[in-house]
């Protein structure tokens, strides 16, 4: 009896371990102009339209939604010229144009800045971030990582 047990468990813990492995591995990957995760929605290409719009000197905006514990993530990385600063209006006007076309369930975004000559280089924003209102938290570690809260801050 308690061999059956056991034999249960371990099915159990088989199909669990593969439904986990389905649910990570995406279709369309980050090119897609929507994703639907759990339910949410998110039109990217409005996102990146957006994105455009709000800064003209940002090229070819890409974005991922992942989720990190229970919490839906946008990651959006953007290119722009190296030698034209990231100043925190420009920071903020990211940040609002993907506040403003993404819904609540999105809740927390982060965007990193790529160098369009060199897109391995990731473009400093600590002055960006330095220059953010003081009752917005930011995690920065080379992207820039807000929460909801303080989307709706800016």
């Amino acid at each position: 009896m308690l061999g059956s047990s056991r034999l249960v468990i371990a099915a159990a813990a088989a199909v669990l371990a593969v439904t986990a492995l389905t649910a990570c591995t995406g279709g369309g990957g980050p090119a897609a102009s929507s994703a639907s995760q759990e339910g949410t929605d998110v039109d990217l290409q409005s996102v990146y339209s957006a994105i455009s719009a709000a800064d003209p000197g940002v090229e070819d905006p890409l974005g991922t939604v992942s989720t990190s514990g229970m919490a839906k993530t946008l990651s959006v990385s953007v290119l722009v010229a190296a030698d034209e600063p990231v100043t925190t209006d420009r920071l903020v006007a990211i940040f609002v144009a993907i506040r403003d076309t993404t819904s609540a369930s999105i809740e927390t975004v982060t965007v990193i800045a790529r160098d369009a000559a060199d897109e391995e280089k990731i473009v400093d924003l600590s002055t960006a971030v330095a220059g953010l209102p003081s009752d917005v938290t930011a995690l920065y570690d080379g992207g820039v990582t807000l929460a909801r809260v303080d989307l709706e801050k800016l």
